[in-house]
């Protein structure tokens, strides 16, 4: 892709090849956000197609964060995304329909 391409409103295909560069696979995704196999991380699509931001699962330990950030930097000029850090997620049952909802946490 070059700079002079403009990246598409919530760029999904793009952002699976991103994720098979460094060795991730999609597991579903949902309106803006893309789930990734063993929830290490999930992905959020922003209002612009460049902007991508990471949600970091609360039980993800620090080195490995910092290595999929370093992963992810190596490819925004590849791609022309800006990938940024956006805080931390979890998981919570809903004990009424037995549904999980996600959590986030700005850090």
């Amino acid at each position: 892709m070059t700079t002079r391409e403009t990246i598409p409103y919530r760029p999904l295909g793009l952002i699976v090849t991103m994720l098979e560069n460094i060795g991730f696979q999609v597991s579903h995704w949902h309106e803006d956000l893309v789930f990734i196999e063993h929830n290490a991380f999930l992905l959020q699509m922003g209002e612009k197609g460049e902007e991508i931001g990471v949600w970091f699962n609360v039980d993800c330990e620090s080195e490995k964060k910092d290595q999929i950030m370093d992963a992810f930097k190596g490819q925004e000029p590849l791609f022309n995304f800006q990938v940024d850090k956006s805080g931390a997620y979890k998981l919570v049952a809903n004990q009424e329909d037995e549904t999980l909802q996600i959590e986030f946490i700005t850090e």
